[in-house]
């Protein structure tokens, strides 16, 4: 038995506890607690059998990583809420893929993982005797994958399996924005179908601006350029702080532009982010868990050209009916969500007015104190930061 680590929840679990707090306000009726989300975690079999605890603080932190936080009522209580701006980029989201469907244009989706040589099973048959496979100590060497796919199977000649090199234990520091684009250039843009909808997350390299952002710590010169680039009416001699108040008031006029889009875009193509902290909602995620149970299944030699010659050979063989069956799956959980919005913005202002009134039982529940961690007990959490918000930094 073992504690539950925040870096060990999968897209499916996150699935699931976003959708435990959504049960809470539309089919209980009800506030959810900390505790009360804990214990339908464990009673309905959402961590693996060998889980031991599931503590208040790991969940407060996963919560806050994924989207929620706590608002404070007028009766002093917390109310935990899904954030508005994360909802409004999963709506936005959501609009856009089924505008892009209608159309008929091809939604191919992108990813990156890995996988070490030391991968199998944590559980097996043992017979008794000492010729059982033991697994190493040391995870060993680790492989950087990056695939795309969609209901069509995988993109043809777009597998990039390499070596990794680094000592950070981010694979994300080696998937970086040079690797990333050498990838779309040479493997993924020439066997991209036509007018196709590259469905990406919000790791930094995805993200790229054309231009240098404009930031707090930008020079006090280049900031004058921006303003006068757009247009923008600005005293030379107002201060720092005066200028980039300027520049923050004006900066949705002048969406950012990403490297990536731009080259897509050239050849018809164009780009579509997640939603940050949905990566349920990217199909590729359950084609990386299909090849990597494959693999820990078969790995008896836990040298890493054979765990790379597994993954190859599973690659090879996952179908184009997988693919699809996947992808069905996962646009059946969009529609579920679509729905749920409407009914989600109700049930919370219904509880929230019940909170602010007083007028029911369910407003003297409230928040135990132990529960309605502070911001800085909820902190920052190492999930995978390629689920990360993009900063919103003007170019």
């Amino acid at each position: 038995m073992k504690k539950w680590k925040l870096d060990s929840f999968t897209p499916h679990q996150i699935k699931s506890i976003r959708e435990i707090i959504y049960n809470f306000y539309m089919m209980e009726k009800k506030l959810p607690t900390l505790k009360g989300i804990r214990q339908k975690i464990l009673d309905r079999g959402v961590l693996s059998e060998d889980v031991a605890e599931l503590s208040i603080s790991t969940l407060s932190r996963l919560l806050k990583k994924i989207g929620f936080k706590w608002q404070k009522m007028q009766d002093k209580r917390k109310v935990l809420c899904e954030s508005y701006d994360i909802r409004a980029k999963r709506i936005k989201f959501l609009k856009k893929i089924i505008e892009f469907r209608k159309e008929g244009r091809n939604i191919v989706y992108t990813d990156e993982t890995y996988i070490h040589s030391s991968h199998v099973k944590d559980k097996g048959w043992y017979d008794g005797s000492d010729k059982n496979l033991k697994k190493p100590i040391s995870k060993g060497q680790r492989l950087i994958i990056v695939h795309a796919g969609g209901e069509k199977g995988f993109v043809q000649n777009g597998l990039l399996i390499f070596k990794s090199g680094t000592k950070t234990g981010d694979y994300h520091n080696e998937m970086n924005s040079k690797n990333f684009m050498i990838w779309v250039e040479r493997q993924l843009l020439p066997n991209l179908p036509e007018r196709s909808v590259l469905v990406v997350d919000n790791a930094s390299y995805h993200n790229v601006p054309i231009k240098k952002n404009i930031t707090t710590a930008t020079r006090k010169a280049e900031m004058i350029n921006w303003l006068e680039t757009n247009g923008i009416p600005a005293d030379p001699k107002l201060t720092k702080p005066e200028l980039y108040k300027i520049i923050s008031e004006n900066k949705f006029r002048f969406p950012i532009k990403y490297r990536l889009d731009e080259l897509l875009e050239k050849d018809g193509h164009c780009v579509l982010r997640l939603p940050p902290y949905h990566p349920e909602l990217n199909p590729i995620e359950k084609i990386w868990a299909l090849v990597k149970n494959w693999v820990a299944a078969r790995n008896t030699t836990f040298r890493l050209p054979d765990t790379e010659a597994l993954a190859r050979q599973k690659f090879e063989e996952v179908t184009e009916q997988e693919w699809f069956n996947i992808c069905q799956h996962v646009r059946k959980y969009e529609n579920e969500l679509i729905e749920k919005e409407h009914l989600l913005d109700e049930a919370v202002e219904n509880l929230v007015f019940t909170v602010n009134t007083g007028s029911s039982e369910e407003s003297e529940e409230g928040w135990d104190d132990d529960e309605a961690a502070s911001e800085d007990e909820l902190g920052c959490s190492i999930l995978e930061s390629d689920s990360s918000e993009q900063n919103d930094d003007v170019m």
